[in-house]
């Protein structure tokens, strides 16, 4: 029997004369798999007044020009403002984003604003549905281990809701997709300052890899030393019980030691490794080790998977992003059918 959320979607509504601008930003957020928002317009200044008074509007995407008709009614609405470059200086008090770019970046940035005004967690109201951890580690470098998580993400986001974890020390993620504003050590001191608005902060940093979502790695060394493996553990929790991903996959690096807490968190475990006398070696040592440290439990559940030749060596991002239709994909498709 599966376990469900049940989710209770924010009234946002967005407020411009511009009619194919709002309507093209209302379907498309209402298209979204998360449904977080049920967003509603108004192309009339007439509408959102009656909107005020007989509907609930929890945000109000809004242009400056029609702040005068609505401010004696706004009470405790997140108002975020649609700037065209700037706002007169009276309203700067309020946030505002850029209303000429993708919707995708407007949705995020009012995700942002929203998950900080937010003081409780209306979206959760019941427990986790079914979903799976995937966690790929491996005690052997070279081994492809992120090509390969990558790859298997990518597969599986072809017909599933996917997020993508990267948790080493040292991804190098950053440098292939771009300096990004928010990483994971942010969504950690999120809700390290007992903040409730957790679902909202974390599809704030979502970003896409083709229809793989990941939020991006830890860009310090000294911050990610710095998560605890209970707030690790918390992180997947939270992720599992609000969220609606249907699949977690865990790319895991040595973590001062925290690897055993956080492969018990997992439902399956792939493991590449070479074939090579030392790949096998360190293979079979991390093996007595995670034994020692009473974890039967893990190693009952590790795929140890040797790799197509050569599949972890790429030269760019569009090779990476391809090879989910070469030969590792072709590998990783079979075994997913297994």
């Amino acid at each position: 029997m599966l376990q469900e959320v049940i989710v209770k979607s924010t009234g946002l509504w967005i407020a411009d004369s511009q009619e194919a601008f709002a309507k093209a930003f209302m379907e498309y957020a209402n298209l979204k798999e998360d449904r977080l928002f049920q967003v509603r317009m108004c192309t009339e200044k007439e509408q959102l007044l009656q909107a005020f008074a007989g509907e609930e509007i929890e945000i109000l995407l809004i242009t400056a020009e029609w702040y005068p008709v609505c401010k004696d009614r706004i009470k405790g609405e997140c108002v975020i403002f649609l700037s065209e470059g700037s706002l007169p200086s009276e309203l700067r008090m309020y946030p505002a984003v850029y209303k000429y770019q993708s919707a995708e970046n407007i949705l995020r940035e009012v995700l942002y604003y929203y998950s900080e005004q937010c003081e409780e967690d209306i979206c959760l109201t019941g427990i986790r549905r079914d979903n799976r951890v995937i966690g790929v580690y491996s005690p052997v470098g070279g081994s492809g281990k992120t090509v390969f998580a990558l790859t298997l993400g990518q597969i599986l986001a072809e017909s599933k809701n996917v997020l993508y974890l990267n948790l080493e020390e040292c991804s190098g993620l950053s440098e292939l997709s771009g300096n990004n504003s928010w990483n994971l050590s942010d969504l950690i001191y999120f809700f390290r300052q007992k903040k409730s608005s957790f679902l909202y902060r974390l599809n704030s940093m979502v970003r896409k890899w083709d229809r793989l979502d990941y939020v991006p790695a830890c860009d310090s060394y000294m911050d990610f030393r710095q998560i605890t493996v209970e707030e690790w553990q918390k992180l997947l929790h939270l992720i599992r019980v609000q969220s609606d991903y249907q699949a977690v996959i865990l790319d895991m690096g040595n973590m001062a030691g925290h690897e055993p807490d956080l492969l018990r968190q997992c439902d399956g475990i792939y493991v590449p490794a070479g074939t090579d006398l030392i790949s096998q070696a360190k293979l079979a040592q991390w093996q007595k080790y995670i034994q020692i440290l009473d974890g039967v439990d893990v190693l009952e559940k590790l795929q140890v998977l040797e790799l197509p030749a050569a599949e972890g060596r790429v030269g760019s991002v569009e090779e990476l992003s391809a090879l989910p239709w070469q030969g590792l994909g072709t590998y990783i498709r079979g075994l997913l059918k297994e």
